[in-house]
C-alpha cells in the first residue's frame, strides 16, 4: 500500500503503525510550558507589525500568501539558522517503506542537521490554510512526516516536534516513540497567543 502524506489520515497511521495518541507526554509539556519573556524592543515591534497585518488579512489569504506574509517573517525573527546543529530546509522529499506500506510526500518546512540535505530532522512546520474537517487531515500529513523521519534518525526514540497551521490556529505536536500528543489551538489573532507561540518556537532551539 502507497500513501501520500496528503492522503493520511492520523487514525490510519496509529493502526499501520502502532501509535497511541497520549493525553499527557512530558516531551510535549517541556516543549510549550514556557515562559514568555519580553522581547528585545526592535523584534517586539516587529511581531506586532506582522499581527496587525494577519489582523487586516488572513481571511483573505491564499496558502503561498500566508506562508510568505507571515509564517516565513515569524521564522526569521525566531532566526533558526545554527550551522553547527541544524539548518532549515523546505519543500524536501521524505519516503520510507516498512513491511507492505509505503509513505512518501513532500515536506513543507524542518529543522534538521546537514547543510545541502537534511539528514536527521528535528522539527517539522506544516500549514494548511482551509479550516479542518473539510477535504484532507493537517494533523496526519505532519505525523506522516514525523514518522518517516523517526523511521530515518540515528536514534529512532529522539522525540521529533512539529507544528501545523490551520489558519489562524497554531498547533503542536510530539512524536515520542510510538505515542504523540497535540495541544489546543493558539489563536494568534490574539496578540498573547502570537508571543506564546513565538515562546514556544524559540523553546524548540533549545530543546535541540
Amino acid at each position: 500500500m502507497k500513501k501520500t502524506f496528503e492522503k493520511c489520515m492520523w487514525e490510519d497511521l496509529t493502526i499501520w503503525f502502532g501509535l497511541e495518541r497520549a493525553k499527557k507526554l512530558e516531551s510535549l509539556s517541556a516543549l510549550i510550558e514556557v515562559k514568555v519573556s519580553k522581547l528585545d524592543e526592535m523584534i517586539d515591534k516587529q511581531v506586532r507589525r506582522l499581527h496587525e497585518l494577519f489582523l487586516d488579512n488572513f481571511w483573505n489569504w491564499n496558502e503561498d500568501e500566508l506562508k510568505m506574509q507571515f509564517i516565513s517573517p515569524i521564522l526569521f525573527l525566531i532566526d533558526f539558522n545554527d550551522a553547527e546543529k541544524y539548518h532549515p530546509f523546505s519543500q524536501r522529499p521524505l519516503k520510507m517503506k516498512i513491511d507492505n506500506v509505503e509513505l512518501s510526500g513532500i515536506v513543507e518546512w524542518m529543522l534538521a542537521s546537514g547543510k545541502q540535505t537534511p539528514r536527521e530532522p528535528f522539527f517539522f512546520l506544516h500549514e494548511y490554510k482551509k479550516e479542518q474537517g473539510t477535504d484532507a487531515d493537517p494533523l496526519g500529513q505532519l505525523l506522516a512526516a514525523m514518522i518517516v523521519a523517526q523511521h530515518q534518525n540515528k536514534d529512532p526514540n529522539k522525540v521529533l516536534y512539529g507544528c501545523y497551521i490551520v489558519g489562524k490556529d497554531w498547533y503542536f505536536i510530539v512524536l515520542d516513540g510510538k505515542k504523540f500528543q497535540t495541544t489546543l489551538n493558539y489563536n494568534v489573532t490574539e496578540l498573547d497567543k502570537l508571543y506564546t507561540v513565538f515562546a514556544i518556537l524559540n523553546n524548540i532551539k533549545t530543546l535541540i
